[in-house]
């Protein structure tokens, strides 16, 4: 089951099934959550502050965990091949 309406930033994309059961699994809370991963793409790309906001992937970096803003994930999250929790806010 996916948000309804995506948060703070419009061109945000929504993260996988699977992973977001892997964040559940890693001990994030279910609602209400921020989390800051490193995520490794396919073809080895490794992006080191992955922003997940109740279950969309809404920026690349730490410098946007405020306020609303626009930002273009340019990956397509179904290319994720590992996903590391590093922070919950």
């Amino acid at each position: 089951m996916h948000s309804k309406i995506p948060p703070r930033n419009r061109l945000a994309k929504v993260l996988p099934e699977e992973w977001r059961k892997t964040l559940t699994d890693s001990g994030v809370p279910r609602r209400k959550y921020t989390a800051v991963c490193r995520a490794t793409i396919v073809g080895g790309r490794v992006i080191e502050q992955l922003i997940i906001e109740e279950g969309w992937i809404i920026a690349l970096s730490k410098s946007h965990l405020g306020g609303i803003f626009e930002q273009r994930i340019d990956f397509d999250p179904r290319q994720i091949v590992t996903l590391d929790v590093l922070q919950v806010i």
